[in-house]
């Protein structure tokens, strides 16, 4: 059965762009704006959630985004404790290349009974965060990594091909809110030839062109979030660039 990105890739016909929204960063009401925004931009699916978000916050604004868009609504958690039912769907994931049990394993099982109970559908993603800066991103700070850094390119793939062995439906490679620089061109292609399931990059991705490199090299979803927060008017440039990739 095709999972549910591959499905949205294979009815699309091009690739995907993803909006991330950190419900820290801004109140529900200028949430849904940014939202609604990207939306009318072309965005296939606005991610809710962050590095230090509460349930209060990802429900209230999950709750206002919910009510401005019709796309897809995707739960982005950092613990258990952001587990909301306004959403569609949940990056049901592992971050991978932490040292800590609690991100391996711990907090999704704290989580997956509220995940059924709710309805709300997973989809199984190996999250894997890519070091590119030279002072660590929010991620970085609040967990314990076996470092990947740009010329470990090996250590990526290793750990990519895991999560597809694992079963999980896709991989993120993730340089982080905020980021110097996004995942390099080497390392997704490199990843894209070792895999089979679709691969999201995000972090440090802030204009056309750089998200049409990412595309092109393998990339199947560019996510975009400090942007978003900064420019919006540059999502469309974003949005623009990844729908003119046709495969």
């Amino acid at each position: 059965m095709m999972d549910t990105i591959a499905k949205w890739l294979h009815e699309k016909g091009e690739k995907l762009h993803f909006t991330l929204i950190d419900p820290d960063k801004q109140k529900p009401k200028e949430a849904a704006k940014m939202a609604s925004d990207c939306s009318s931009y072309g965005t296939d699916a606005i991610m809710v959630g962050g590095s230090t978000v509460n349930r209060i916050n990802v429900g209230e604004t999950s709750a206002a985004i919910k009510d401005s868009v019709d796309v897809p609504i995707i739960l982005f958690p950092n613990s258990v404790n952001a587990i909301t039912t306004f959403v569609d769907y949940i990056f049901f994931m592992s971050l991978l290349n932490s040292k800590k049990r609690r991100l391996l394993i711990e907090e999704q099982l704290a989580g997956v009974m509220a995940v059924k109970e709710s309805g709300i559908c997973p989809i199984g993603m190996g999250y894997i965060v890519v070091s590119t800066s030279t002072k660590p991103t929010t991620v970085e700070r609040v967990t314990e990594l076996d470092v990947i850094r740009e010329d470990d390119i090996d250590k990526l793939v290793r750990y990519a091909l895991t999560a597809e062995y694992y079963g999980m439906h896709c991989v993120y490679l993730e340089a982080g809110s905020g980021a110097e620089k996004p995942v390099s061109n080497e390392m997704i292609s490199a990843v894209r030839d070792a895999l089979t399931i679709p691969i999201i990059v995000g972090g440090g991705i802030r204009d056309g062109k750089t998200a049409l490199d990412k595309v092109e090299h393998g990339a199947d979803v560019i996510v975009t979030g400090t942007i978003a927060e900064e420019k919006t008017h540059k999502i469309k440039e974003i949005i623009d660039a990844v729908n003119g990739f046709v495969f």
